[in-house]
């Protein structure tokens, strides 16, 4: 089994940010607080950033349009 990290930007963009195997690890406490930032960070971008940021490759996006 595993778990993911997935930040939301207003209920449009959801933003998934790390995945990791429930037997290597049990939670995240260590690392919440920065999740949150980048949560606040990702809500705050428009969506002409988040355009440029695929552009450059530093999101990829995963469409499930049929």
């Amino acid at each position: 089994m595993h778990r993911s990290i997935i930040l939301a930007k207003g209920g449009r963009h959801w933003i998934f940010a790390y995945l990791f195997a429930k037997m290597d690890r049990a939670n995240i406490d260590d690392e919440l607080a920065d999740f949150k930032k980048l949560a606040q960070a990702y809500s705050r971008m428009t969506v002409t950033e988040l355009r440029a940021a695929l552009n450059q490759g530093d999101l990829l996006e995963l469409c499930d349009e049929e």
